[in-house]
């Protein structure tokens, strides 16, 4: 059985849910800012506003995002696409930046190409993600809020997306659309009581440019 420490008020390994630990605005803030390049703060942008799992974030591929609907297509799991909305301005300006002059103006391919000539996969890997988080994590002197856990890492920013949107009263169906919880089928369509085009000027209202 875990049991608490009574001096330093933690518990033991697995005496919690990690789900209950999460990043303040004002950290991830912190964390976007102690990015060494573009492409970074991007990757972690991305992973904040839009909650993405890394695979999910690793397969995007440039032809997937709409700059016109600021709407990006997702594989998530079970292969089920969704689309995501990149609601924040700065995001989107971001992006365009990072496709014109980082990725040249490509019109197709991955978003992040694959780092190591040994990933045959052609798009950056999960581990190489999981690099690209902690570092800028080193960088800005944060830890992971998890007890068992040192490095900041992607599904921390999934966690703290989650507990933003609610602490920022975004309704329940919004915070399932946006962690994937919805299905592609589902959000071309209208789901409960809102439309996706009400979902999207709800995290607009809300949430806007959060993180910078």
């Amino acid at each position: 059985m875990n049991k608490k420490n009574v001096e330093t008020g933690s518990f033991t390994k697995k005496g919690h849910s990690r789900s209950q630990f999460h990043l303040s605005e004002e950290q991830i803030k912190i964390l976007i800012k102690h990015t060494e390049k573009l492409r970074d703060k991007v990757i972690i942008k991305l992973l904040a506003y839009c909650g993405l799992r890394r695979f999910e974030l690793a397969k995007i591929k440039i032809e997937e995002i709409d700059f016109t609907t600021n709407k990006i297509q997702i594989m998530g799991k079970k292969s089920i696409y969704r689309l995501a909305t990149v609601f924040s301005d700065q995001l989107q300006e971001d992006l365009k930046l990072y496709v014109q002059y980082v990725l040249g103006g490509a019109k197709q391919g991955y978003l992040f190409p694959a780092v190591s000539s040994l990933n045959n996969e052609g798009h950056i890997s999960t581990t190489e993600i999981n690099r690209i988080v902690a570092k800028a994590g080193h960088r800005a002197q944060l830890h992971n809020p998890i007890p068992e856990l040192k490095n900041i890492n992607p599904h921390i920013l999934r966690h703290s997306c989650a507990r933003i949107l609610k602490d920022r009263g975004l309704s329940l169906e919004v915070v399932q659309r946006v962690l994937g919880h919805l299905s592609f089928k589902t959000t071309m369509d209208l789901y409960g009581t809102k439309s996706i085009s009400e979902m999207d000027y709800e995290l607009k209202e809300k949430m806007g440019n959060v993180f910078g």
